[in-house]
């Protein structure tokens, strides 16, 4: 379950109400934090790996800095993107979905319910990124496509299943970076083929929301090249 409370100015959600991680970010805020390692930093991300009492895990801090006005515009009508990924995550575990990575903490500074600051802990998933390997075996192929399934009938999905997106464990294949997105029939479509593009797992499942799916994709193709014919949009786009 997770809890909401007000910390400091952040809108704060936590997983199972854990006041362990709701020390972890207080840290944060004092600059009380050790990191291990850095994983990722551009003028709106950082990412860390922390050291913690039950080891270590995933700092991230995203600020964002463009699409403001459409952020802030949509904040009116519905919750944020990881607003959403902290609740949903907390279900499918609940469900009894272990290949995602948990999400055990989300701060929020908001204007109104424009979230303009995110700062998240995460599990830290030990193991080796898809990207890594040199080449991918059958079998890690139907751990990705069985993943992927599970996500789908527990109705949430990857919304970028890239190889970058999976780690593979001694225990099996742990998905990352999941879409806080709600689930829906077109955006599962898009998860399968996007596995047929990266992995060439060959999608099974031929139903409405796969041809409006690639309709789609084919109407906005279209548009580009219109676009750059009309001199409407630089080719590098």
């Amino acid at each position: 379950m997770i809890t909401k409370k007000n910390v400091h100015g952040y809108s704060v959600f936590i997983k199972d109400g854990d006041p362990f991680y709701e020390n972890i970010f207080l840290d944060f805020l004092s600059n009380r934090i050790k990191v291990l390692k850095v994983f990722r930093t551009i003028e709106d991300t950082k990412v860390v790996l922390i050291d913690t009492a039950r080891g270590p895990m995933v700092l991230k801090v995203f600020v964002p800095k463009t699409k403001k006005l459409e952020r802030f515009l949509k904040s009116f009508f519905k919750k944020d993107y990881y607003e959403n990924l902290i609740y949903q995550t907390d279900r499918v575990w609940n469900e009894g979905v272990r290949s995602v990575n948990d999400q055990y903490l989300l701060a929020e500074a908001k204007i109104l319910n424009y979230a303009h600051v995110f700062i998240m802990l995460i599990e830290y998933i030990k193991g080796t990124e898809l990207e890594r390997l040199d080449t991918i075996s059958a079998g890690i192929k139907e751990q990705i496509r069985a993943s992927i399934d599970e996500l789908h009938q527990h109705d949430m999905v990857s919304g970028d299943p890239h190889k970058g997106n999976f780690i593979v464990t001694e225990q099996g294949i742990r998905l990352i970076d999941l879409s806080g997105k709600k689930s829906s029939a077109l955006r599962k479509a898009k998860d399968r083929l996007d596995l047929e593009k990266h992995y060439a797992i060959k999608n099974e499942i031929k139903d409405f929301a796969y041809y409006r799916f690639l309709y789609k994709r084919k109407l906005r193709r279209f548009m580009k090249r219109t676009k750059h014919k009309l001199g409407l949009r630089k080719k590098a786009d």
